[in-house]
């Protein structure tokens, strides 16, 4: 799995660098948005059931690479659960490259980065990487999305599944 992240991630790299970037005549609007979530997240340790997750959201357009298709949408997010004894936050990076389907409304993929804090049932800390779905509706400054990933840490001691829907405000 994680051969395949890295191939994913790699490609994802190639291909933006072969992509233009983003022209002097084209005017760059990030995007901003704020989002709060909640959902469930799924760890692969023994002993330990799904539990219910909650996070904060940050994400923006990508204001140096301009694909022809779509665009790359950065969403950097804190995530926390607390289950059956075991007390799981991550901070993550996520680059998902996003193409709108109907007005308004985009469906994304893509690699990201993280960190997991983990206390409980013997779990270390650990860097991440991760790759991950999501789909979004903008209405004016509203938004709404839903969005999956799962995330392999070092050692394979925190593997995680997280699932959530988020609102909030678009800038």
């Amino acid at each position: 799995m994680r051969r395949l992240l890295l191939s994913a991630t790699a490609a994802m790299i190639v291909l933006a660098a072969a992509l233009p970037a983003r022209g002097g005549d084209a005017p760059y609007d990030p995007n901003w948005a704020v989002a709060l979530k909640g959902g469930v997240w799924d760890s692969d340790i023994k002993g330990v059931d799904a539990a219910a997750a909650y996070g904060v959201e940050i994400s923006v357009d990508d204001p140096l690479i301009d694909p022809v298709i779509g665009k790359v949408r950065h969403m950097m997010s804190f995530n926390h659960a607390d289950h059956d004894g075991l007390d799981l936050s991550t901070v993550e990076w996520n680059a998902h490259w996003v193409f709108e389907t109907h007005r308004d409304f985009w469906l994304g993929a893509g690699p990201g980065i993280g960190y997991v804090w983990a206390d409980g049932h013997n779990m270390d800390n650990s860097p991440a990487a991760q790759f991950g779905m999501s789909a979004t509706y903008f209405h004016d400054h509203a938004m709404v999305g839903f969005e999956t990933r799962y995330q392999w840490t070092s050692g394979d001691s925190t593997d995680n599944w997280l699932t959530m829907v988020k609102v909030g405000y678009r800038f």
